[in-house]
């Protein structure tokens, strides 16, 4: 990855067309309701190259021009042709610093927005592009994420346009040191070579995709009447796990957990201690510390990891501390195709690592089958087609803690 960059004068565009630059027009009309308003614009490009725009200046390997043909909406788009692999080439960048290089606090949004654009190419197919895109701060630290096939919302790239939506949770800013209270520009690297046209360059909402989401909300209602608990979870979005679906709440240190399961020998499961995922098992592991960076690949001691062994006589177990959740309460009941049940699991001390509203953190979700007197096959919620979930937590998805009233249970 690059440690400087190559900052041109708006007169070292290197141009195939003519160029139209407009003074940056800022204004107060956001997207996203938050406390306060996280940047001027959330218009990255539209229309007209303005003053705050630059690219790296080298003629035979990066050409930006405005077109009509490039237009996706309004009257300009951008054409870009790059070949990084021609001998001599540069680093090779564009980049904006909208709204007239003003600092933007996107920390507010870190988690709930994306940066979206939309390409089309001037011939052929591609699944990805050879691009990275990066925020940089006013301190020169930089968070980048890759154009892979996560952020393009179309089985391919083609000739008719994309749209590519970068979550602003998956740009490496704690690996990075990169400040999001305090953003300069954001900066396309290209590599390789290739021709597209682009287009309306904004932040918007995110609601997840690149990672699966679930919201969580707050269900204190009923917290001591497991019964009562799993009406009002099963009242709210569902997670679609395999066999099964799940509901998902909490209420100060504890996590609420509610689901059917469609098994053709329900509640099948005489393991305890560590094997009991070995048989008809429901596991949940997350984190408790929504600083903790999400594609780390190994577990801290805020990561929780809970079993709880479907069966007459369930228990909770806690991967992490070895030992069985004593006052953890759960009920399990047979169905005409299955079963269901609902677990109420203390996940840490009272008022220490409690989760905060509006944050988001990792998580991941399993159903565990059984098969004879074992478990035959796992169904994960995020992952399903790669193991591990369970000492790799960026295998997790995600789960936004809110309040019931954001919920709307």
């Amino acid at each position: 990855m690059r440690t400087t960059i190559i900052y041109g004068a708006i007169s070292a565009f290197v141009l195939t067309g003519c160029v139209e630059f407009r003074e940056n027009q800022v204004f107060n009309d956001i997207h996203v309701e938050q406390e306060k308003p996280f940047h001027l614009s959330e218009e990255i490009y539209s229309d007209y190259m303005t003053s705050d725009a630059w690219v790296t200046p080298a003629t035979s390997c990066l050409t930006v021009s405005t077109s009509v043909d490039a237009a996706k909406e309004g009257d300009l788009g951008l054409k870009i042709s790059w070949n990084k692999t021609s001998a001599g080439c540069p680093w090779l960048g564009l980049g904006f610093g909208w709204d007239n290089w003003t600092g933007k606090d996107l920390s507010i949004i870190k988690n709930t927005g994306a940066i979206e654009f939309y390409v089309k190419l001037s011939e052929g197919e591609r699944t990805s592009l050879p691009w990275a895109m990066g925020f940089e701060d006013f301190t020169g630290a930089q968070a980048w994420l890759g154009l892979n096939a996560n952020v393009v919302k179309a089985d391919k790239i083609t000739t008719e346009w994309t749209r590519i939506e970068l979550p602003l949770s998956e740009f490496n800013w704690d690996e990075q040191g990169a400040d999001a209270s305090n953003i300069k520009q954001v900066i396309i690297q290209f590599e390789a070579d290739g021709e597209v046209m682009l287009d309306e360059i904004r932040l918007v909402p995110y609601t997840g995709g690149y990672r699966k989401r679930v919201s969580v909300a707050e269900v204190c209602v009923e917290a001591g009447n497991l019964e009562k608990q799993r009406d009002i979870l099963t009242r709210g979005n569902s997670v679609d796990v395999g066999p099964g679906q799940l509901y998902l709440g909490h209420c100060g240190n504890t996590i609420f957990i509610a689901g059917e399961v469609k098994d053709d020998t329900p509640l099948s499961n005489t393991k305890s201690g560590r094997n009991i995922y070995d048989g008809d098992a429901i596991e949940l592991a997350f984190s408790t510390d929504f600083t903790s960076y999400q594609r780390r690949t190994l577990f801290r001691s805020t990561d929780r990891h809970f079993a709880i062994r479907m069966s007459s006589n369930p228990m909770v177990f806690d991967f992490t501390s070895d030992e069985v959740v004593e006052n953890a309460m759960v009920l399990t009941e047979r169905t005409a195709d299955g079963y269901r049940f609902v677990a109420a699991i203390p996940y840490t001390k009272e008022g220490e690592n409690e989760f905060v509203m509006t944050r988001l953190y990792g998580l991941e979700l399993a159903i565990d089958a059984s098969e004879g007197d074992s478990r035959g096959k796992q169904y994960r919620w995020n992952n399903n087609e790669v193991d591990g979930f369970f000492k790799n937590p960026a295998l997790w998805g995600e789960m936004l803690i809110q309040t019931r009233r954001e919920a709307d249970l």
